[in-house]
């Protein structure tokens, strides 16, 4: 029986658990700021803004790496990770709350990336892959048919992020075909929606808008978006491809949806009913079955 946790092994499942806990964090965080002083457009430019400054030194030495013939590709990594992608999340999330945007964000783009990938890449459908469809669908319809039975009015958010989801799914897949290295991709992302959204939102009223917010919440989300999503959750997700194997890393996801709850909860106080719950549970069970998560442990024993 292999060891489970050696010492490299061990820093990657540290690393990996790090970028799950950022990434589910992102979603609570987003909604408070979207929710109270600021515009999905105002954290869409913080985000870019920070991220692409940041990075920009990076992508410009490794510039070389990037294939710009294969212009298609490069449009979907920037366009499903960037800002119509962030401004549909982030619409949906004034409307649903951190638990139900979990269910329909990490859940669907988990179901979105399995679908696209097979009719895309001809990656075959695994009966596990199946089972975490029907898993992840489960989820969406528990929690679907509560917000029914009560009014309704969360529906159109659901939608909005199950878009959103889409628009990552393609940005997921695209990556795959291209292949560039994790860190790499995040510099892209970042400074290429920087460099064509920052100038149209520099001339509209948005500097207006962040110069009347509170200066904590905006340095809040410039610091959550820009500098832990876009750049250290990506690094030690790297980190963890390298320790632990792609499939390693992505074992750790299903964590994401469950956290993201947890956290919504505690820090906006978004209730999480029993339908948001297992909904969350379902949806948990099918990012294991879709991500290959069961193969990855049962290869360590």
């Amino acid at each position: 029986m292999k060891p489970l946790f050696g010492r490299a092994r061990l820093a990657g499942v540290l690393a990996a658990i790090a970028s799950v806990t950022i990434w589910a964090g992102w979603i609570p965080v987003t909604r408070l700021g979207v929710v109270t002083h600021l515009d999905p457009i105002d954290v869409a430019a913080l985000r870019y803004g920070t991220c692409g400054l940041i990075l920009l030194p990076f992508l410009w030495r490794q510039r070389a790496q990037i294939p710009f013939h294969r212009c298609g590709l490069l449009l979907l990594i920037a366009a499903g990770a960037g800002i119509p992608y962030f401004l549909l999340f982030g619409m949906g999330l004034r409307l649903a709350n951190s638990g139900q945007a979990a269910v329909f964000g990490p859940g669907a783009s988990s179901l979105f990336t399995i679908l696209i990938a097979a009719f895309w890449l001809r990656e075959s459908l695994s009966r596990a892959r199946v089972i975490g469809i029907l898993c992840t669908l489960v989820g969406f319809a528990l929690v679907a048919s509560h917000e029914l039975l009560h009014g309704g009015v969360r529906l159109r958010g659901f939608g909005l992020i199950l878009l959103a989801s889409l628009a990552w799914s393609l940005f997921t897949v695209a990556s795959r075909r291209l292949a560039l290295a994790p860190l790499l991709t995040a510099a892209f992302i970042g400074v290429t929606n920087a460099a064509v959204f920052l100038p149209f939102y520099l001339f509209s009223h948005g500097p207006a808008r962040l110069a009347a917010a509170p200066l904590g919440a905006v340095l809040l989300q410039s610091f959550y978006q820009g500098i832990l999503t876009g750049t250290i959750a990506m690094m030690t997700f790297t980190f963890a491809i390298g320790r632990l194997g792609a499939s390693g890393a992505a074992a750790f996801t299903p964590l994401a949806p469950v956290l993201a709850g947890c956290i919504g909860w505690w820090l906006l106080g978004d209730a999480l009913n029993v339908a948001t719950a297992l909904g969350l549970a379902a949806v948990a069970i099918g990012v294991v079955f879709g991500s290959g998560a069961l193969g990855w442990v049962s290869a360590r024993r």
